[in-house]
């Protein structure tokens, strides 16, 4: 009601100084009276006409160049209008309305000096352009969004504005335009080692990489210069009275389970979460072709499990699954992992990334090492928020023979991190 009523009152505002200007033209005669009268009829003409302008038969049109990217990188969008030739516009505001995913600059590894005090990296982004079409049928501009945060960005609106050449008269409309940008996390470099007793940040001790165990006798053969004397097999060195040694066949790879944290804790920390899902990226690479067989769950309100096998596509699974994901309200992580590894046999190496360390993940990374050969824990957290009982429990659970990786803002800013495993 409102609406028409403000409708009513601008064409009011526009016919009763044209009828002003008429009435005095006729009763006060001459020129300069009809002068006056008949160099304002164009604008009040044209503010009426463009009162009544369907802007409904306005097409617009959204592309963006590529749809399918990694975080921090640029993207390239295209917005193109189109409109019968009915009247000139003077003037058009065409702004984008960019969703809220993407109000923030992923500067890949740097984002993480902000580790403490995240929000400092969210900036409102705005994609806004006048332009002044006159009789065009058809335009079109371009603008960037470097910087792309990860997720599944979609775009809904794009809003025009147009208007008269005194303000007077505006006409505003939010067209519906659907696209999607999708936004893989980054990949990280893993360089893993042999795990050593120590969870301090920043320690640079001297480690072998991981190897396989190779003790498992399959049969003997000749000796080659370079075999160890250890591996001579006597008895066979007896009976054929030549040089022989064991010949071994790699042990079996070790079946894995990643545990990714996707529930949502009272100190949530999203750049920390940011770098949460970039770990969880990148174990996949950097363990599946170690593992005999290797499982990704997300233990959240939504709990997803992917097997990951040695071809591309589970990879890519399990990268736009994480490309998404975002953390909810659901049961606490450690309650959900003691349901998961419920389900699973002994010996299983647990991989659990996380952001916090609650007092009952703790207990039940206890009780997880006591069930399995080895668990490693991947905590990400900024050096100063880490609190003294948190630091205490990484001790203890340290000494208990849990593999601790401590992934602070100095080394997620580092290109290659170093692990432990």
């Amino acid at each position: 009601m409102g609406t028409i009523i403000k409708k009513v009152f601008k064409l009011l505002c526009i016919f009763i100084p044209a009828g002003i200007l008429y009435a005095y033209a006729m009763f006060q005669g001459g020129f300069v009276s009809w002068f006056l009268f008949f160099s304002t009829l164009p604008i009040f003409i044209y503010m009426i006409l463009l009162f009544f302008y369907p802007m409904s038969r306005i097409k617009l049109d959204r592309k963006i160049y590529p749809v399918i990217s990694e975080t921090g990188s640029t993207i390239k969008i295209e917005l193109t209008f189109k409109r019968p030739r009915l009247l000139p516009l003077y003037y058009c505001i065409i702004e984008d309305v960019l969703p809220e995913s993407i109000h923030f600059r992923d500067t890949k590894r740097k984002k993480y000096s902000y580790l403490a005090n995240p929000d400092r990296l969210k900036e409102k982004r705005n994609a806004k352009k006048i332009i002044f079409p006159w009789f065009k049928r058809t335009f079109s501009f371009e603008y960037q969004i470097e910087e792309v945060p990860r997720g599944q960005h979609l775009f809904n609106q794009i809003r025009v504005i147009s208007g008269d050449f005194i303000g007077f008269i505006k006409k505003e409309k939010i067209y519906e335009v659907q696209n999607s940008l999708m936004v893989y996390p980054m990949e990280r470099n893993l360089k893993f080692h042999k795990y050593a007793q120590s969870f301090e940040e920043g320690e640079s001790s001297s480690y072998n990489r991981m190897v396989k165990n190779t003790m498992v006798v399959s049969g003997v053969r000749e000796y080659i210069p370079g075999d160890r004397v250890s591996w001579i097999d006597w008895k066979s060195t007896a009976k054929r009275n030549t040089m022989m040694t064991k010949e071994f066949d790699q042990e079996k790879s070790q079946d894995m389970y990643i545990l990714f944290d996707g529930t949502k804790h009272d100190d949530y920390n999203w750049l920390a979460f940011e770098g949460s899902v970039e770990i969880g990226v990148s174990l996949i690479d950097a363990i599946r072709e170690e593992s005999a067989q290797l499982f990704f769950a997300s233990l959240g309100r939504n709990r997803q499990v992917i097997p990951v096998h040695k071809d591309s596509m589970s990879k890519e699974q399990v990268k736009r699954y994480l490309a998404t994901v975002q953390p909810e309200d659901s049961l606490p992580f450690g309650q959900m992992i003691k349901q998961e590894v419920g389900k699973l046999p002994k010996g299983y190496l647990s991989m659990v990334v996380t952001t916090e360390l609650s007092l009952e993940l703790y207990d039940t990374l206890i009780q997880l090492k006591q069930k399995n050969s080895r668990v490693v824990l991947f905590l990400v957290k900024a050096s100063s928020l880490i609190s003294a009982e948190e630091r205490q429990r990484l001790k203890y659970l340290s000494s208990s023979g849990v593999v601790i990786n401590l992934l602070t803002e100095g080394i997620l800013m580092k290109e290659k991190i170093e692990v432990n495993a």
